[in-house]
């Protein structure tokens, strides 16, 4: 295009619509000369005030221009923005002189101008050329015009005309018949044709029917370097055209070449705005842009059809506000608020909201929003992409639930996870932090890989560093044990397994691992190597039985004193004909049954027993067995073995021994005894100096508190076990005294005692005695008015242990349970509400609740037609016995 009006004849200028000169072609360059002006400047001010109106008004306009001697004849074409006019400018010098001339010059540019409105108005390249055609063949008075285009292989296409037939229109004119019109696009001047019929020119293109035709003239469209192809005319009046026609012709040509280069730019245009449209649809994610006013400008089908319901039509053109008012695509002020911060400032913005969709199901998105600027750099709105990240929020909070469950599991199974980044030292850690480490979790997480090394004991740190290394260089897995130390200085067995990683470039870049405590099992180890030195120093100087058995605990072999023990020899119990386990008391046999199933949960585990074993003449004796099972390196038992040794004069010394001890402490409960019932006589006599009935009744609570103690170490001494006492003889000799005590008043008052044959260790008879007192106090005080009836009910009984713990949860004896309830109720009317069960002013329920909690116990209150108390609490002194 450049070139063309570069080399078009006649001036072209383009001025801005302020008056400044931004283009002239050669002759323009000229004309520019003779008025004294350059490309960059200013033109005069007459051609200003034109150039402004004409730009405003964006309406072609003509006028007569001076310059030196010459006179022009110019046209305004303002732009389709009006930001610039395209001034161009014929010599109409000698039409001056000539009225006929002039005339055709004023209808030329009329003409031009005619063609040039119909560029603006008609959408349609086909459509001007058709309607410039009819201007050029009015104008110019003759009967044929035709635009030929130039094909890629020099061929020419008819692709319109006026006059010719129908059918000729869309031929193509082989390039060989149609030299004239090549010889038109080499050559930069309009081609004059004459005797057309005579050369044969029509007829040769493959025209029939056209001998009228007399002359000719053919004009390039476009230049020699990039041409569109030919305009031609042809008439059957006419002997030759002049050149003012000629003029007329090339500007017409550059009016259409203007057009077409505008189509080809629109239609490049849409192009592009096609394929952006497409590669917006083939973004799996909702796009969208929105002007300023945050109408929508274009979006692609996912944004409309996912967030909107809609299509891309219905929604460009609208606010968001609109379309969002039954959907709600983004929840309105926050993100109001973030489009007017991104439009002032500029740049881009990332955050996550949820959105409801066009299907009503809230979605998890990605917002990544910025500005975009036209060619001058001025803002012209938003664009946005929208991330679907619900799969990814999902994914996100199973994982922190695995990692959770993960360190809960770690935790609970005593293992420390760790990770060190090797190239700056810094560490995280999981699990049993504190249980295993002593230090917290923000404590641990300071620690570095040489904090980490410093911690190893230092009489194993340099074997753990060289395996370390070691694996460094090779790359395997690490699998050490070594003391670790914690907090407080001390240290435990660990059993540390890991691996160290290796970046892109082969580098070591971190060290993962898990510390195991195994301190357990490094006890058990040194127990066993304990019992292995024990086992070789007892075949050497005790006289006992050593033994192997299988998984079943079938005799494999004995060794030692078996005759002299037991009264078999080695082969009854080889041979199957009798086993150990048949010459063990049955009443002994509970114990080995718990330790055998302990066994088989706990792989190399030892376990020591004392036990009766009945001889093959019947006489008994006491052993003591120590028993380990061998297992292999998947944890299953291969084996078991142990030893069994006689300690039946050891357990005759320790019978007598007790004995001894059980008169002493029966000798010192008596004692207590005495010394309890002489505070209540004095308590006793103390209170009959005093007539305040406060007073004495404070000295009598005082005195039933003495007496509930005092006769526990009586029934102690009574019994032949000094340590534990009959529960249910204690509480009937009890209440007795207490109803004795109170007797005035309460004679109709029935008592009902509903205890188990249940023994209770000192350590908690005493509390327990001291909690009954004060409620029977209370009762037989407040409870009852004097001559009225009513009961007292007091119940204790034993709670079984859960079917589901293990049977070694249980007390090792007879089955004894430890855990206990204790019901107390009367039905003396209503428990009073003014009074704070949990926080009384009263000394007695101040008693009752600290000794509750002394016993490691819960009391709860039941308040109705009967006040109930029930306790519950475990009896830790119990020694066994039922």
């Amino acid at each position: 295009m450049e070139e063309f009006l570069l080399n078009n004849p006649s001036p072209v200028l383009r001025i801005e619509k302020e008056g400044v000169i931004l283009y002239a072609n050669r002759a323009g360059k000229l004309l520019l000369e003779a008025w004294g002006s350059g490309i960059g400047e200013k033109i005069s001010e007459k051609i200003r005030e034109t150039v402004w109106k004409v730009a405003l008004k964006k309406k072609p306009r003509f006028m007569e221009l001076e310059a030196g001697e010459k006179t022009y004849s110019a046209t305004f074409i303002p732009s389709s923005d009006g930001k610039y006019i395209t001034l161009q400018a014929l010599d109409v010098t000698s039409s001056k002189k000539a009225e006929k001339k002039l005339y055709s010059i004023d209808r030329y540019h009329e003409s031009l101008v005619r063609i040039a409105e119909l560029a603006l108005k008609t959408p349609s390249l086909r459509t001007l050329m058709d309607k410039s055609l009819i201007v050029i063949a009015a104008t110019l008075d003759v009967e044929y015009c035709k635009i030929l285009k130039l094909l890629p292989d020099d061929d020419f296409l008819f692709e319109t005309g006026i006059g010719w037939k129908i059918e000729d229109i869309g031929r193509v004119i082989k390039k060989d018949a149609a030299s004239i019109a090549g010889y038109t696009v080499l050559s930069k001047n309009p081609l004059l044709i004459d005797e057309l019929n005579k050369k044969g020119s029509i007829e040769g293109m493959g025209l029939k029917g056209y001998q009228g035709i007399r002359a000719g003239i053919s004009v390039l469209i476009g230049t020699v370097e990039k041409p569109y192809g030919v305009l031609a005319v042809h008439s059957t009046k006419k002997e030759k055209f002049t050149k003012e026609e000629a003029y007329f012709l090339n500007a017409v040509a550059f009016l259409i070449l203007l057009n077409i280069e505008r189509d080809r730019i629109e239609g490049t245009l849409r192009d592009k705005i096609h394929f952006l449209e497409m590669l917006l649809d083939a973004i799996p994610a909702p796009v969208f842009y929105t002007d300023k006013e945050r109408v929508y400008r274009g979006c692609n089908e996912l944004f409309a059809r996912m967030i909107l319901g809609s299509s891309k039509e219905n929604v460009t053109g609208r606010s968001t506000d609109e379309i969002s008012e039954g959907i709600h695509p983004e929840p309105g002020n926050a993100f109001r608020r973030v489009d007017r911060q991104l439009l002032q400032r500029g740049g881009s913005q990332v955050y996550e909201s949820k959105v409801m969709c066009s299907d009503g199901i809230i979605r998890q998105f990605l917002f990544n929003k910025a500005v975009y600027r036209n060619l001058n750099g001025t803002v012209e709105g938003l664009v946005g992409v929208m991330l679907d990240i619900t799969g990814r929020k999902r994914t996100e909070e199973n994982l922190v639930k695995s990692e959770e469950r993960y360190r809960l599991a770690a935790e609970q199974t005593g293992q420390l996870i760790y990770e060190f980044d090797l190239q700056d030292g810094h560490g995280e850690w999981a699990g049993a932090v504190t249980e295993l480490t002593g230090y917290s979790y923000n404590e641990m997480q300071d620690f570095t890989y040489y904090d980490w090394l410093d911690h190893i004991h230092p009489e194993e740190r340099r074997r753990v560093q060289q395996e370390f290394k070691k694996c460094w260089n090779t790359g395997e897995k690490f699998n050490e044990e070594f003391r670790f130390q914690r907090k407080d200085g001390t240290y435990f067995f660990v059993e540390n397994k890991g691996v160290y990683l290796r970046d892109e470039d082969g580098c070591v870049c971190k060290v993962l691992g898990v510390m195991k405590d195994i301190t357990e099992i490094k006890i058990s180890s040194e127990k066993l190597k304990e019992s292995e030195e024990l086992y070789r120093s007892f075949l050497q100087n005790f006289k006992g039985i050593s033994f192997k058995m299988d998984r079943d605990f079938n005799t494999l072999f004995l060794e030692g004193a078996v005759e002299e023990i037991t009264g078999y020899i080695e082969e009854d119990f080889t041979t199957g004909r009798t086993s150990l386990y048949e010459l063990i008391d049955p009443d002994d046999r509970k114990i080995l049954d718990v330790s055998w199933e302990k066994m088989n949960c706990f792989p190399n585990s030892i376990m020591e027993h004392e036990y009766r074993l009945r001889r093959k003449d019947g006489t008994v004796r006491w052993v003591h067995e120590l028993i380990h099972n061998i297992c292999d390196d998947s944890g299953e038992a291969e084996f078991i073995q142990g030893y069994v040794y006689d300690i039946t004069q050891k357990k005759k010394a320790e019978e007598t021994l007790a004995k001894v001890e059980a008169i002493g402490m029966r000798e010192i409960h008596h004692r207590i005894k005495n010394n309890l019932q002489i505070v209540s006589s004095l308590l006793s006599l103390q209170a009959d100096k005093f007539k305040d009935k406060e007073v004495i009744d404070a000295f009598q609570e005082s005195e039933n508190r003495v007496i509930s103690m005092s006769i526990i170490h009586e029934e102690l001494h009574k019994s032949e076990d000094t340590t534990n006492i009959d529960f249910a003889a204690y509480l009937r000799k009890l209440t007795s005294e207490l109803l004795y005590s109170y007797r005035i008043g309460n004679e109709k008052v029935r008592f009902f005692l509903d205890v188990d044959h249940v023994f209770l260790g000192i350590d908690t008879a005493i509390p327990l005695g001291i909690i009954i007192n004060e409620l029977f106090s209370n009762s037989l005080k407040y409870a009852f008015s004097k001559g009225t009836e009513g009961e007292i009910r007091i119940s204790l009984y034993r709670q079984p242990v859960p079917c589901s713990l293990p049977s070694w949860n249980q007390k090792a004896d007879s089955g004894v349970y430890s855990s206990f309830t204790l019901v107390y109720s009367d039905n003396g009317g209503s428990f009073p509400e003014s009074i704070n069960f949990k926080s009384p002013e009263t000394l007695g329920l101040q008693l009752v609740n600290a000794l509750v909690e002394q016993l490691d116990g819960t009391i709860a209150l039941e308040k109705g037609r009967e006040t109930k108390f029930t306790i519950r609490f475990d009896d830790k002194g119990l020694s066994g016995k039922s």
